[in-house]
């Protein structure tokens, strides 16, 4: 596990832009710039208010281990403790009243040319690393911040302390130290004198830093009994920041906490709905399923009675081939045999036709062939075949189409009939004949 570190000055409320600029090319990613700090009562008050927090009930979340509850009275009585002595020799040497110093913190305060004091903050971890640490697992904390305060004051020893607090009621647990930076050997004014440009250059920060760094990790892992490392010190990671610019961090890093939040509830809301989704996709899956199955029982089921009605249709097809060859068969046989019919009944009639015309002919000759015509009553005869009588009959068959086989069997009937009236004639004469002359003898 890697663990960020950082180390900077901070409050530089005052910085101008082109301070801010230079700050951006230099090794440590922060300036020396005398405006680069806490200058003057007012800012030292606003340090007070943020860093101990009065305003707030949860006095248990800011841990003050060095200094009392007020950073204005600590500040001013460690100017007495390191600057009164000075002031006393450089007051006794001045034969004028006016260029007397009657109290060190005050002209400070009042000097836009220094810087009253320095204000460094320094953090291990970032808030992914604490955002679900107990509040217990941080105050674990309070041993390595108390190193690192001995720490600093062996590697910056011109560095003074005034206040050192541990905040624990943001993201991640940081420290505030205010101090002084102390110059020594002055030429010109106090022999010792405030000096944040001597004490903190931009060569000496880096190299602070770096101390600051590695016996901070190595303190961390002896109090939480760990292995961690440290990532990789990136440019312009430990840059002067104010207490404002930390706020608005805060505040952003809090936002950006709730944004994930609602994040990440939209994405366990999309979650459900994709559980929901893929629960309707199988059910869609498993009814086409189905329903290809039902298509292809369907398409199975249709081409059985295709094939089936096909066949049925084949079957049928062939049975009216043979069916109609059959009835063509007939239909020839009965042609064949109406031609035969026709033929014979034309030639039928034809006979009949002559039979017709030599049936009177026929007769007489019949007659007088088997009887005599004297003794025969040739009246009835002469009567029928009388011309007249014969002119009779034929307009009875005026329009008679003698090849019509209704009026041929009409035709063939009626002389049938003539014929049997005259031999019931013939046979009445003749045995009437045959009584008259029995009667004689």
């Amino acid at each position: 596990m890697e663990l960020s570190y950082s180390l900077h000055l901070g409050n530089d409320k005052n910085k101008s832009i082109k301070a801010r600029q230079e700050a951006k090319n230099t090794p440590s990613g922060t300036t020396s710039k005398n405006n680069n700090a806490i200058q003057n009562v007012k800012q030292l008050g606003k340090v007070n208010h943020h860093n101990l927090r009065q305003y707030d009930n949860n006095q248990e979340l800011i841990k003050t281990i060095k200094g009392s509850n007020d950073i204005v009275k600590d500040v001013k009585e460690l100017y007495l403790e390191l600057f009164d002595e000075a002031r006393l020799k450089y007051n006794n040497k001045q034969t004028r009243d006016d260029r007397k110093i009657d109290n060190y913190f005050n002209k400070i305060a009042n000097d836009t040319k220094h810087d009253l004091a320095c204000e460094i903050v320094i953090e291990l971890g970032n808030m992914e690393y604490w955002d679900e640490k107990s509040l217990e697992y941080k105050y674990q904390m309070t041993q390595v911040f108390e190193q690192q305060l001995e720490d600093i004051q062996e590697i910056v020893p011109d560095f003074y302390i005034a206040n050192a607090t541990i905040h624990f009621d943001e993201h991640s647990p940081h420290m505030h130290i205010v101090g002084v930076p102390v110059k020594e050997n002055c030429k010109t004014g106090l022999s010792r004198q405030v000096g944040k440009t001597s004490i903190f250059t931009k060569e000496s920060l880096v190299v602070i830093q770096d101390k600051m760094r590695e016996r901070c990790i190595n303190e961390f892992n002896i109090a939480y009994g760990l292995d961690s490392k440290l990532k990789e010190k990136e440019k312009g990671k430990n840059r002067d920041i104010t207490s404002y610019e930390r706020k608005v961090f805060n505040e952003r890093v809090k936002g950006l906490k709730q944004e994930i939040s609602n994040l990440q509830n939209e994405v366990s809301d999309l979650e459900d709905n994709k559980k929901s989704i893929n629960k309707q996709i199988d059910k869609l899956n498993k009814d086409k399923t189905d329903i290809v199955d039902e298509i292809d029982k369907k398409k199975k089921l249709n081409n059985k009675i295709v094939i089936k009605s096909k066949n049925q249709l084949l079957d049928e097809n062939k049975k009216l081939k043979v069916e109609n060859e059959h009835l063509k068969s007939i239909n020839y046989q009965t042609e064949t045999r109406y031609n035969d019919l026709k033929e014979r009944t034309d030639y039928l009639i034809y006979h009949l036709n002559k039979i017709i015309k030599k049936l009177p002919e026929f007769i007489q000759n019949l007659i007088d062939r088997l009887f005599n015509y004297n003794n025969i009553n040739i009246k009835y005869f002469k009567q029928q075949y009388d011309p007249e009588v014969i002119r009779k009959r034929e307009k009875s068959f005026k329009g008679f189409n003698l090849f019509n086989k209704k009026e041929i069997d009409k035709s063939t009937q009626h002389i049938n009939d003539e014929m049997n009236e005259v031999a019931e004639e013939f046979y009445k004469e003749k045995k009437d004949k045959e009584k008259d002359n029995s009667f004689e003898r």
